[in-house]
């Protein structure tokens, strides 16, 4: 008996649930992005609410976020008491509702992209940056801003900017294709910005290490030696390099200030300055080098 209420009850709790009517329709207010920014300011951290809307599921808005080079959906309820960081699927077709609607975000996003490449670089450049794969991992930056570098590699005339973690094995990886591409170019300077992520317990003390010393070969020096311990998976190594530096502790923070307000989340992450143009992840110098001559 107790069973046939307790189903009787949820039966009767979903029909109310669906009944409900549309958080846009029936009367109500339309809220604005900034009410929706605003009410997820502590969960969406530097995420920008780009639209709201209705969702499959009434009850529901359906809230697109700005993040990176990405623009993603999730879905609150009507009082913004509750977010939903989910999928919807359409139980009767058998697919994503959300992932349909991701990859219709991200190919309005490229397209977007092309189009404003194509203006800074040529449609071919465009095409060789698609074979590579690149287009994705693409982002526009505001260099306005950009923060002095910590340490440099190369002399040449065309800068490159990299936001690098000493303890991050991508960074570590990146770092030894750019020792490639030095050893076969000498037009290229790359500029090293210290951007220890928080999860990464030595980063922020030989970010700040590395910052105190007093020439640039010192500096090298010991970003190479912290990639080395992250090669090796020496973590006496980096132990040994993690030293904070109280008058380091200003510029670093501003590195990280700077990184968040344009949307750089991860590390490494290659800028171009005189383009504004921004690649994420880790890549080969073969494909670096295309990336230089395509936006010098």
């Amino acid at each position: 008996m107790k069973l046939k209420l307790f189903v009787a009850g949820l039966m009767a709790l979903s029909t109310s649930i669906f009944a409900a009517e549309s958080c846009l329709g029936g009367g109500n207010t339309k809220i604005s992005t900034s009410q929706v920014e605003k009410a997820l300011s502590g969960i969406l951290g530097n995420a920008k609410v780009v639209s709201v809307s209705d969702s499959p599921i009434q009850g529901l808005y359906e809230v697109i976020i700005e993040t990176g080079n990405k623009k993603v959906p999730i879905y609150v309820d009507c009082n913004l008491k509750y977010l939903v960081n989910g999928e919807i699927i359409d139980v009767n077709k058998k697919v994503s509702l959300t992932r349909e609607r991701f990859q219709q975000l991200q190919s309005q996003v490229n397209s977007e992209k092309e189009t404003k490449l194509s203006k800074i670089m040529g449609k071919d450049k465009v095409e060789m940056l698609k074979k590579e794969g690149l287009l994705d991992l693409i982002m526009f930056v505001d260099t306005k801003n950009l923060p002095k570098s910590n340490v440099t590699y190369g002399n040449g005339n065309n800068v490159v900017y990299v936001f690098t973690d000493p303890q991050c094995p991508f960074c570590a990886k990146l770092h030894k294709e750019i020792e490639q591409v030095l050893k076969n170019r000498k037009d290229v300077k790359f500029e090293m910005v210290l951007y220890p992520l928080p999860f990464h317990k030595h980063a922020r003390g030989i970010s700040e290490n590395i910052e105190c010393q007093k020439d640039n070969t010192s500096k090298q020096n010991l970003l190479n030696k912290a990639f080395e311990s992250v090669a090796s998976n020496n973590e006496s190594g980096l132990s040994a390099l993690d030293k904070a530096c109280a008058t380091a502790k200003s510029v670093i923070d501003k590195n990280l200030q700077y990184a968040q307000s344009v949307g750089i989340n991860g590390t490494p992450t290659i800028i171009f300055p005189n383009k504004g143009v921004a690649v994420s992840g880790a890549i080969s110098a073969d494909t670096l080098n295309k990336l230089i001559d395509a936006l010098k």
